[in-house]
């Protein structure tokens, strides 16, 4: 069965969250790494790689931004015989966006729908062509948000709408398996579901909602009880060490991820890590230039900009080394034409482009900037109908598209293809990068495998080959 976390619907507590991470056995253990010392510790250096995955919740209309399609070869009038409706001239005007195809400056396989470029926005999705990859074309094979959400969460099909095996990005945490400068919350997430079924609890994700809640867990406690009971616990430790009985119950290694984890914790000690994430509430130059960069009010936790933050934050400051983050408003608009699609996601997709200017901007202590190490990728749970329905909206569509951007992967580089008519994914050959009848349908468990490839590593999970033309020179297998 998969150990789950669901999304944080309750009012969150230091009680609450040390009990359910102590009975899970993870984020590095909580209950024996004592964040009241935790919370005093020093960050480590930055890791070499790093992940964001970034969800856009809902399913996205693809036609509006990566895989769209020319009004003038697909006009209204033939819509009963292609099946899709560009209508792009309902978003003229809204937000600064026109009615037309976007195309980069730089020659590029790209052409993007409207919403990849608008007046007055600072940065542009045009700005990182050179830096992504798009997929387009990647089978869902599920109508539902819960069984597609999870797809793509865990590249397993789900048993009915329950996940299957463990996330992605927690099989990521656990392969790396660093043994240098262990993060101290190594997988963080930020209002995205997560699973593990096989891995060791350190591989396991902490899952906040916001800023506020990151904070409750690092904020130094005040009362000094919390550190009486840490030393009787570390006197317990002690006394347990010979003891069999303790052997005996650490054969599925819980005792000793606990003990790694107080030994992490204690390397760790001298200063505050909450001061990284009060950005939010702070009113220091730093705190306010970070609120301008991401677009959002002081006390905004719950705003995409201060999700986005967030996740660069756990980044740069080396406090996580994978970070899934939920990004925007909910863009599932059936009855809603394509102004209302673009209003609803641009609200996450301003958030993302913030994310990516900021590790852009930012150097890294190994040289280069954040975005050179940082491997992101940016999805929704699957797309929107190519045809609008009678309410003036569109409905769920199984073939999707997403971005992966940063370390790791090539740019300027698009895979995959839907067809001209009614946009069904088309066979793709993974080694030439052609469409081929040869070829495979592209689902999440080749985004996952080219995922794992970036880094040389493999997983026994999947069968399927790794997207070759998305690996940059020198990365992968």
């Amino acid at each position: 069965m998969s150990q789950k976390s669901n999304r944080p619907q309750e009012s969150f507590t230091r009680r609450r969250f040390l009990g359910g991470a102590a009975t899970l056995g993870g984020a590095a253990a909580a209950g024996a790494l004592g964040f009241t010392r935790l919370a005093r510790a020093d960050l480590p250096l930055p890791a070499g790689r790093a992940f964001i995955f970034c969800h856009f919740p809902g399913g996205w209309d693809q036609l509006l931004l990566l895989d769209p399609r020319d009004p003038a070869r697909f006009p209204d009038s033939e819509r009963q015989r292609t099946f899709i409706e560009p209508r792009y001239h309902e978003v003229e005007g809204v937000l600064g966006y026109h009615g037309r195809l976007v195309r980069p400056a730089l020659p590029s396989p790209f052409v993007f729908g409207p919403l990849a470029q608008r007046d007055g926005a600072r940065v542009q999705l045009t700005d990182f062509v050179d830096r992504m990859a798009v997929l387009r074309g990647v089978n869902m094979s599920a109508l539902g948000h819960e069984v597609a959400y999870r797809y793509f969460l865990t590249a397993a099909y789900p048993v009915g709408t329950s996940a299957r095996g463990p996330s992605v990005a927690t099989e990521i945490a656990a392969l790396m398996a660093p043994s240098v400068a262990r993060r101290p919350l190594f997988n963080l997430s930020v209002g995205v579901e997560t699973y593990n079924d096989r891995y060791p609890g350190s591989a396991n994700a902490l899952l906040v909602r916001s800023a506020e809640d990151l904070m409750v867990v690092l904020a130094p406690a005040g009362a000094a009880e919390p550190e009486a009971v840490e030393r009787a616990m570390a006197e317990r430790a002690r006394a347990m060490e010979a003891d069999c009985a303790d052997a005996m119950y650490d054969r599925r290694g819980l005792w000793t991820t606990m003990r790694e984890a107080r030994e992490t914790a204690d390397r760790l000690l001298r200063d505050r890590v909450v001061q990284e994430f009060e950005f939010v509430t702070a009113d220091t130059p730093a705190a306010q230039a970070l609120r301008g960069r991401y677009g959002f009010a002081r006390g905004e936790f719950d705003h995409a900009g201060a999700r986005a933050a967030l996740a660069v934050q756990a980044i740069k400051t080396g406090t996580s080394q994978v970070v899934s983050v939920s990004l925007g408003k909910v863009v599932d608009t059936h009855f809603g034409n394509n102004a209302e699609h673009a209003r609803l996601l641009t609200y996450g997709l301003s958030a993302f482009l913030a994310l990516l200017d900021d590790l852009r901007s930012s150097r890294h202590p190994a040289g280069g900037t954040f975005l050179d190490h940082t491997t992101i990728v940016g999805f929704s749970e699957f797309a929107r109908t190519p045809l609008f329905n009678s309410y003036n909206g569109r409905d769920h569509h199984q073939a999707s598209s997403l971005m992966l951007l940063g370390a790791g992967i090539r740019g300027n580089t698009l895979v995959g293809a839907t067809s001209d008519t009614g946009m069904s994914p088309i066979p793709w050959d993974v080694d030439n990068n052609v469409a081929s009848d040869a070829g495979v349908i592209l689902k999440p468990e080749h985004v996952a495998v080219t995922l794992l490839a970036t880094l040389g590593l493999t997983s026994p999970r999947f069968r399927e080959r790794p997207i070759r033309a998305v690996l940059a020179p020198g990365s992968g297998m």
